[in-house]
């Protein structure tokens, strides 16, 4: 008996131990259970793992040091009925406390224990319940609660607690950042992350989550799921910034959304935002990887779906939706190699972008003048002067200050007057013309200006603004051949330059003093949806593979048809078709397609002509029976009739969106036989 009380006593050192953090939560305990006067109630919830039940072994710990009778239960050992509860708990004694521990196990007893059952106990009972799900509406309505009840919704530890608890779970030193990298602030990740690597990893050098790693985590922060589907759901959840009813309608079609998106909401660990539904940041990460290393085809094939919805997204919405659209598109970035490296994926509000106006004219200047360290600021004012709705400012939501302004430029090109009034300009023009596109050739965008107040180019919530405001341009400008971004912290951002696509213009110092580098892009050798599928591919493959290319026109004689070379494959058909639907308004990414081999020479814009031509008389000839009619009016809606997103298409044609998925999908299927019988005949 003895052993057995030195081992619990042990035990129970151990779990005080390495409980860390919650200080305001017991304080309040403390404050409450020490007055009996009156009936007090907790109500802690919160996803599973984020420490609840730790926190109320120290809630009874306290309470027994106060002498106090504790009486415990816990939902998943209860029936929940009235009966099977008050049989477990039993007599509830004078001045107790009462714990009810997995109380979503019972969540259907909650109005019975609000209205029939708390009421009924001791006066200077002290109760408190734990669960996932939040107390609902109801006790907030009835005011003979507003006293007694003390709702602690529990979170992430803050960053020092979470290295005392890895620390306390016996975590070397130089494994703490990799450790709180994988696991965040999330006690249960944590706690398991520690186990695995004190116990297996104490000589190594760094750590990596293995896939078991993930898995256990998975199993106890997520559990099992009704379906696939809803597992497939929670994976889009996981990939996409925020997910939203229509996104699910774009992957899974109209009946399921509706059930998926309330299911979701529906979930612990995920949260409700002001554009749609996210998960716990440990869970996300443990989804996306998990699914990664299992399934990187389907991994492969979510990406693209999430990555084109966004992208539609951007390109089709309008005012102040379009940094947001802007912002959920980048985040895939999050993903790739370097996570939080380049933004501070902390902007939630608190700062926000107006276009300039004339009365912004001395706090902008002055802005440039402290950023500058008092040198001259001219070349500003003559931008200001010629291209005033360029500039955008950023404020502080809170305190109405400014924090730092953009200037995205935009010409067809950069003529000698702007290089006389601005240094930059003018090395561009005098030491690299060759990075310059001939005049005519489409729109040149230079991002001038990121300045801060501060004068500091690293990420910050306006910072990020800035960047989003200039990824949006790039998805939105027709035309586009050119741009470029003014930086001077050249060693700080040339790597996240690199990886997309950009190369490194040196123009030198200009007169206040800084060196400036122009990251350079020319969007006539890239396309943009060209480069939108080449950073597809360095985060799925890793950020040194190479640029997606258009292919090379084949050498044919005049008049003939091209003969020889690889013949396309089923697959490459299906997706050569598509990809001439997705490109119809797109010239620059049309010249790509692999169809344009299968054509008579011409020049470029005969063969695109010509292409065009056959596709639009195949899609045609679909009109002739009644049955593929309905994806030629499918096809038409979505790809060759006005601008829309797919949902708008249903829309449009009044199909509900899964009858509109299904001809739409059979539309290009039929399109490509026929197509291919056209272009390639026997």
């Amino acid at each position: 008996m003895e052993n057995v009380i030195s081992t619990a006593s042990r035990a129970a050192g151990d779990r005080k131990r390495v409980f860390v953090g919650r200080q305001e939560e017991l304080e309040l305990f403390r404050e409450v259970a020490g007055d009996t006067s009156q009936l007090g109630v907790f109500y802690v919830h919160g996803p599973g793992g984020v420490g609840k039940s730790s926190l109320l072994r120290r809630f009874v710990e306290e309470a027994r040091g106060r002498g106090r009778t504790v009486v415990e239960v816990d939902g998943r050992w209860l029936d929940p009925s009235p009966a099977a509860f008050e049989a477990a708990v039993g007599a509830v004694p004078e001045a107790s406390v009462l714990v009810i521990d997995t109380f979503e196990r019972c969540q259907g007893l909650e109005e019975w224990l609000r209205e029939r059952y708390l009421p009924a106990l001791p006066h200077d009972t002290t109760v408190v319940v734990a669960g996932r799900e939040a107390p609902s509406s109801d006790w907030y309505l009835d005011s003979a609660w507003d006293d007694t009840l003390h709702v602690i919704p529990l979170g992430d530890l803050t960053h020092e607690d979470a290295l005392h608890l890895i620390r306390a779970r016996g975590v070397p030193p130089h494994l703490h950042e990799s450790v709180i990298s994988f696991a965040g602030r999330y006690p249960l990740a944590l706690s398991l992350t520690a186990a695995v690597v004190s116990r297996r990893m104490a000589s190594s050098m760094d750590w990596e989550p293995t896939p078991n790693v993930v898995e256990m985590l998975l199993r106890r922060l997520v559990g099992t799921t009704p379906s696939p589907m809803h597992r497939h759901a929670l994976e889009v959840c996981a990939h996409a910034m925020t997910t939203s009813e229509e996104l699910l309608r774009d992957v899974f079609g109209e009946e399921d959304a509706v059930v998926l998106f309330e299911w979701l909401r529906g979930l612990p660990f995920v949260e409700s935002g002001q554009e749609g539904v996210y998960p716990h940041d440990v869970v996300r990460e443990a989804l996306d990887s998990d699914l990664r290393w299992r399934d990187f085809t389907g991994y492969r094939k979510m990406h693209y779906a999430v990555r084109d919805y966004a992208v539609r997204q951007v390109r089709s919405a309008s005012g102040p939706a379009v940094l947001m659209a802007a912002r959920a598109a980048n985040y895939l970035l999050h993903h790739g190699p370097f996570k939080m490296a380049y933004h501070s994926w902390r902007g939630n509000g608190e700062v926000y972008e107006t276009p300039y106006r004339p009365q912004d004219r001395p706090t902008l200047l002055s802005m440039a003048a402290t950023a500058r360290d008092g040198a001259p600021v001219t070349d500003v004012e003559y931008w200001l002067e010629r291209q005033p709705h360029a500039f955008r400012l950023y404020w502080n939501s809170a305190t109405g200050e400014p924090l730092g302004f953009l200037a995205h430029l935009a010409c067809e090109e950069f003529t000698a007057e702007d290089a006389a009034a601005d240094p930059v300009v003018a090395a561009l023009r005098r030491d690299h013309s060759e990075a310059l596109p001939a005049p005519g050739s489409g729109v040149l965008r230079l991002a001038r200006y990121l300045v801060q107040r501060d004068g500091k180019e690293r990420p910050s919530p306006a910072f990020d603004l800035m960047r989003l405001t200039v990824l949006a341009d790039w998805l939105r400008t027709d035309r586009l051949a050119w741009s470029g971004r003014v930086l001077s912290d050249r060693a700080f951002w040339e790597k996240e330059m690199a990886f997309l696509g950009h190369r490194t213009v040196d123009t030198g110092r200009t007169p206040d003093g800084r060196p400036h580098t122009v990251f350079v892009m020319d969007w006539q050798t890239l396309p943009v949806d060209l480069w939108l599928e080449t950073l597809s591919r360095r985060m799925l493959f890793g950020p040194d593979t190479e640029a997606v290319t258009a292919p090379a026109a084949p050498e044919t004689a005049p008049g003939t048809s091209p003969s020889g070379g690889p013949e396309l494959s089923d697959e490459q058909w299906e997706e050569a078709v598509r990809e001439v639907f997705r490109a119809w308004r797109h010239e620059d990414v049309l010249a790509a397609s692999p169809l344009l081999r299968l054509l008579p020479a011409g020049t470029p814009r005969e063969s695109l002509e010509l292409l065009r031509g056959h596709v639009l008389e195949t899609v045609e000839s679909l009109r002739a029976d009644l049955t593929t009619a309905k994806y030629h009016h499918a096809l038409t809606a979505t790809y060759l009739g006005r601008p829309t997103t797919q949902r708008g298409a249903a829309a449009r044609l009044g199909t509900p969106f899964s009858t509109y998925r299904r001809h739409l999908d059979n539309g290009l299927a039929e399109t490509t036989v026929r197509l291919r019988r056209r272009l390639t005949p026997q």
